[in-house]
């Protein structure tokens, strides 16, 4: 099982924005094959932030999902309602998550 975690620092006038967008696109993304679970948490240290959190049943799933148009429209909200976030997959380090996404989205 693959655990991928990404941590959302929002604008905090552009948060309901993004909390809206982030819960359409976790629950879309419940129904794709190999999706064992996706979720929307609050901020461990940032009351205003946003954790999206979701289980894979292998990596080949998650890496179709880095490619998916779910995971592209994340991607867009991010950019365009957040200060910053961060990705890590199975309590690894964000530059090795952002290789992964690099890597399944190809050049």
């Amino acid at each position: 099982m693959e655990k991928l975690k990404i941590t959302i620092h929002p604008h905090e006038i552009k948060r309901k924005e993004l909390l809206n967008a982030c819960q359409m696109i976790v629950d879309q993304t419940r129904k794709e094959a190999g999706c064992l679970d996706s979720r929307l948490l609050k901020g461990e240290k940032d009351e205003n932030g946003i954790i999206l959190e979701q289980h894979w049943k292998r990596r080949h799933l998650l890496d179709g999902y880095f490619r998916s148009d779910h995971f592209t429209a994340l991607l867009g909200a991010m950019k365009l309602l957040a200060i910053d976030w961060e990705m890590a997959i199975d309590g690894g380090t964000p530059e090795k998550a952002n290789e992964a996404v690099k890597n399944a989205r190809g050049p």
